[in-house]
């Protein structure tokens, strides 16, 4: 039996028919919101088919100072099957608990430097003017809505500030700022309201609840006003357009974590029980909008897109969690799964992709343009949910935290220790298949002439049909079908279809009634050789047109599937039955029938002459499991991670696949022996590896029939962390505008800058009497700005006594191919010395000469420190390089 993903339900309303974003400037602006000030944090478990995962660091620092606290909370109690919401403030994205480790960590880096640029951003500051409040605010058309965005980041700046310093004006004023808008704001409009709501929702709901947990000065009648805020004004205009009616992807995920966070400020149970409903079951924008490998639904869009999608659905995952709810733990950890696809596709790895797509666009290949993309406070959230909580490993995304700057908004993410739990949700009803042989019933819908009729024979139906076309309200088709109560599903592989017209027509259906015009939706192959989708009379999001469309397919023959999940019916298409992607949803208005007809259907837009379609791999809800076991497709992709003593792997899984078997090898191509056998889900780890080997892995999946051929080959080389031991100490340079301890913070956001040197100059690092560690290698990170200011050539030298140099490394003709890119080096000899310099003799044509960052590496922390050092993931290596430089000279060629 087959168990497919998960929907809920839509009608056409008068939005855009072509509601594609002018939400690009809305991302950029939830980025600069997180940047400037906002709030999440952590994560979840493995699932079925990890192998005795290795223990991974319980912390990414050596051992610190931060406060002794007891276990955060029990365990929730569960009604209904729905963990019981914690409610408490502070809680909604970080509890009081967050907020004391971070207010103890601010005197260490990385945090000490995220806390002072939050301090040092304008709307941080007590002597900063609100700019409203406003009785409109509009988005598309803009109304007043810069003066709002301004005002919900200072609610949330000046909310922390009160937090962390303690004075008291900070907190009055949030206080202020918050409570002038919520009892003047009264209308939120705009075509693309719901944007800014899950752009700004961090600010304005992380704010409040700081302020409502932690200052004397809030008052029961303050909470009752924000409240009356958020369920009157904004939680109608972050879903305006009616139930589950939301935009595609990130648009849908920005709308869920803004009703998500403000439901939990009001202590709205109903209302958080259908988000999460919503964000598990809704395959165009939730955890469903995604593969097995982690690609979603924007992925092929662009990568700021998939990036803003994933931190949606990331900071609902962690407010979710922080009430006791886990959904990191669906689908098989499918929010690390997206992590690591993204950071590893944007760090230049090889990287399989697969089509995939949403109810925007369905996408055959991927045009994106790659590299470091997105922000850190996702890669933070994820480390905190799966590293810190769950042991798992992630190494691609702790690889991209690393080097990415760390900001005002980022610092309360980074989490060493988190001792909290939440409970899983119990299964959404998403409905299974099964195959079918019989028990199909035939019927002409209109004129379809002459009757047509289906037969079953050894695993493929055959169906012949008439009819004129099935687009419009008087649809004229044959239709097989089943009667089915309740939720279902149904499945078909479209093999070919008889070319009576080129707008002939064979695929799956589903419709409220057997008479013409009846609310409906299909999916189907045209004879002229595209995917087509058509939901008439049901009310689909951005209206009709949005709902009808052509879309490319990648092979002749092609695969359908349509689900109903209570009012809800959604539509997919996939290349192999196993990679399925939401491109239409609609939904059932009352009355909303319990039963539902869902079968085949073939129009050969011919009306008079039947056409001739031919179906294979058909699955239905309660279908009767006749049909002959096929021995399953090979898995179509997997990747492998380089973990420390693990390989995580993740492949897509394969059409009625009961199991897979990984196999491995250390060369290329084999030969192969096996790992594990028997894995049920579409992820392992491998424990029983050596640091520094290359190992090259396949997967077959398997059911009775037997064993697929093996999956493409992926490879990778797990590898021993290392120490940043660089804290503690003291820095100095030869010219230094900005100082050079900014270039020892494990923070690419600061740097040294060494104005008017000619390009050149040395940065040292002192870590005082009676130390002298172990470096085994270093990094350097370049900053935001000019790239002529970059070091191209220096000198790495250590000494004992500041003055005499011995030279462990040298470099010539260095290029950092973009901003805030580590590059790391080796040395040929460990090194130990009380000092050590980087003297810089080159730099790449500037006047000036800058530095974002530099790492000293060592195998261990060091010990008995103050500071406690911080583990480092390798970067990247020569080959890394080479595609990061040769990516920098394709873009420049395009310009």
């Amino acid at each position: 039996m087959r168990q497919p993903n998960i929907p809920r339900p839509t009608r056409p309303v008068q939005i855009p028919d072509n509601p594609r974003c002018r939400c690009c400037g809305g991302l950029r602006k939830f980025l600069l919101v997180l940047a400037l000030g906002a709030s999440a944090a952590l994560v979840v478990d493995a699932g079925n088919g990890i192998a005795k995962p290795t223990p991974q660091p319980a912390s990414t620092t050596a051992p610190d100072p931060t406060p002794t606290l007891a276990p955060q909370q029990t365990p929730v109690s569960l009604v209904m099957g729905f963990p019981t919401p914690r409610f408490t403030s502070p809680g909604v994205l970080l509890t009081r608990e967050d907020l004391e480790i971070l207010k103890a960590n601010i005197k260490r880096e990385p945090w000490k430097s995220g806390f002072e640029a939050l301090a040092a951003e304008g709307r941080s500051k007590l002597e900063f003017k609100m700019s409203g409040p406003f009785k409109e605010v509009k988005r598309s058309p803009n109304v007043n809505l810069w003066p709002w965005r301004s005002d919900m980041i200072a609610i949330w700046n000046l909310s922390r500030m009160w937090y962390f310093t303690g004075d008291d004006a900070y907190a009055q004023k949030a206080h202020d700022i918050l409570l002038a808008w919520a009892t003047t704001h009264t209308e939120f409009g705009g075509r693309e309201s719901m944007l800014d709501l899950g752009d700004y929702v961090v600010a304005f709901v992380g704010g409040a609840d700081i302020l409502r947990g932690t200052w004397p000065g809030w008052t029961e009648a303050d909470t009752a006003a924000v409240k009356k805020y958020f369920n009157d004004v904004l939680m109608p205009a972050s879903n305006p357009y009616g139930e589950s009616q939301f935009g595609a992807a990130n648009k849908g995920a920005l709308a869920l974590a803004a009703l998500g966070l403000m439901a939990i400020f009001n202590e709205d149970t109903a209302r958080l029980k259908t988000v999460v409903y919503q964000v598990r079951t809704l395959a165009h924008i939730g955890l469903r909008s995604s593969n097995d490998i982690g690609m979603i639904g924007d992925s092929f869009r662009d990568q700021g897109h998939a990036h803003g999608q994933q931190l949606s659905l990331v900071v609902l995952a962690e407010a979710l969690w922080k009430q006791g709810i886990d959904i990191y733990s669906d689908y098989d950890n499918r929010l690390l799964a997206a992590s690591e696809y993204f950071a590893r596709v944007n760090s230049l790895t090889p990287t399989a992709f697969l089509p995939f797509g949403t109810t925007d666009a369905y996408y055959l290949v991927d045009n994106t343009g790659h590299g470091p993309g997105g922000g850190n406070v996702v890669f933070n959230l994820i480390h905190g949910a799966y590293v810190v909580r769950k042991g798992l490993p992630a190494p691609f995304t702790d690889r991209s935290r690393q080097s990415l700057r760390v900001d005002g908004g980022s610092f309360v993410f980074i989490k060493e220790v988190d001792r909290s739990v939440a409970t899983p949700v119990p299964p959404p009803p998403i409905p299974s298949t099964t195959s079918i042989t019989s028990g199909f019933t035939d019927v002409e819908i209109g004129d379809a002439a002459p009757a047509g009729g289906a037969s079953y024979s050894g695993g493929n139906w055959k169906v012949q049909g008439g009819g004129s076309e099935i687009w419009k309200a008087n649809d004229s088709c044959h239709f097989t079908y089943k009667e089915i109560l309740g939720n279902c599903a149904i499945i078909a592989k479209v093999d070919s279809i008889q070319n009576t017209n080129p707008a002939a027509k064979a695929g799956v259906m589903m419709r409220t009634s057997l008479s013409q015009g009846a609310p409906r939706a299909w999916m189907a192959l045209a004879c002229g050789g595209n995917l087509e989708q058509n939901m008439p009379n049901l009310t689909v999001y951005g209206g009709t047109n949005y709902g009808n469309k052509v879309v490319a397919r990648s092979l002749p023959s092609y695969w359908v599937k349509l689900e109903r999940i209570g009012n809800i019916i959604t539509g997919y298409v996939s290349p192999d039955g196993a990679n399925w992607a939401a491109t239409d949803v609609g939904r059932i208005d009352a009355p909303v029938p319990d039963k539902i007809y869902v079968g085949l259907v073939v129009c050969s837009t011919a009306n008079g002459t039947l056409n001739t379609s031919t179906f294979s791999n058909v699955q239905i809800t309660g279908g009767d499991g006749g049909a002959p076991v096929i021995t399953p497709a090979a898995p179509a992709a997997v990747l492998a991670s380089p973990a420390d003593r693990s390989v995580p792997l993740r492949w897509q899984s394969s059409f009625d696949a009961t199991s897979y078997t990984v196999k491995r090898a250390t060369s290329r191509g084999g030969p192969y022996a096996t790992v594990a056998s028997g894995i049920t889900a579409s992820s392992y780890t491998d424990t029983a590896v050596t640091n520094g080997t290359t190992y090259h892995y396949v997967v077959s999946a398997v059911n009775s029939a037997g064993a697929s051929p093996n999956s493409p080959e992926d490879a990778t080389m797990p590898r021993t962390p290392m120490w940043n031991v660089a804290f503690g100490g003291t820095a100095t340079a030869t010219v230094a505008r900005e100082g050079a301890n900014s270039a020892f913070d494990s923070n690419s956001n600061t740097m040294w800058f060494a104005g008017r040197c000619r390009g050149v100059g040395a940065i040292q690092y002192d870590f005082g009497s009676g130390r002298a560690p172990v470096l085994k290698g270093y990094t350097v990170t370049s900053p935001h700005f000019k790239p002529e200011r970059d070091p191209k050539d220096w000198e790495f030298q250590g000494s004992n006594d500041g003055t005499n140099w011995t030279t462990l490394d040298t470099q010539s003709g260095q290029t950092f191919p973009f901003r805030f890119y580590e590059m790391e080096y080796t040395l040929a000899k460990p090194a130990a010395y009380r000092y050590f310099r980087l003297n810089v003799t080159a730099n790449n044509g500037d006047n000036d000469l800058h530095i974002a960052d530099i790492k000293l590496l060592s195998d261990s922390p060091m010990p008995n420190a103050q500071i406690p050092s911080l583990i480092h993931w390798k970067t990247n290596d020569a080959t890394d390089r080479e595609r990061a430089i040769a990516k920098q000279k394709a873009d420049e060629s395009k310009k």
